[in-house]
């Protein structure tokens, strides 16, 4: 049988260890420098955010005690003078008594009256050849 003789010096094993528990220890702290450093952006970004909406809400309550102040909100405009505008209205009631139900078709009605179009322009495209 083969055998193999292997010798292990202390001191180079203890040097590997210490450098390797170094350079883990290291990349570690690196780590954690960057997520405590992303942390602090984002609460920061959060400290920021949170200042805009309580001033955008303290200028709402400002001027929503304006408002209270006034005691008539409604502003009135100035009505267009019968000198002004020499030109008529058109008359509402025509145009009620055209919508009644009576009058306006229902659905099928409408469809045929469609139909009933293109029948006759077919039949006069067809006599008139």
């Amino acid at each position: 049988m083969l055998t193999f003789e292997f010798s292990i010096n202390i001191l180079i094993l203890l040097g590997v260890i210490a450098v390797s528990g170094f350079a883990g220890f290291s990349l570690r702290s690196r780590q954690l420098a960057k997520s405590r450093s992303k942390l602090v952006k984002v609460e920061n970004e959060m400290i920021s955010s949170h200042a805009e909406i309580l001033e955008l809400q303290k200028e709402y309550m400002t001027m929503e005690l304006r408002l209270r102040g006034i005691k008539d909100p409604v502003i009135v405009m100035r009505n267009p003078s019968q000198t002004e505008s020499k030109e008529q209205l058109p008359n509402g009631a025509l145009r009620k008594k055209l919508l009644t139900k009576d009058l306006t078709p229902t659905r099928n009605e409408g469809y045929q009256l469609i139909y009933d179009n293109l029948l006759t322009k077919e039949a006069r495209s067809n006599t008139g050849s």
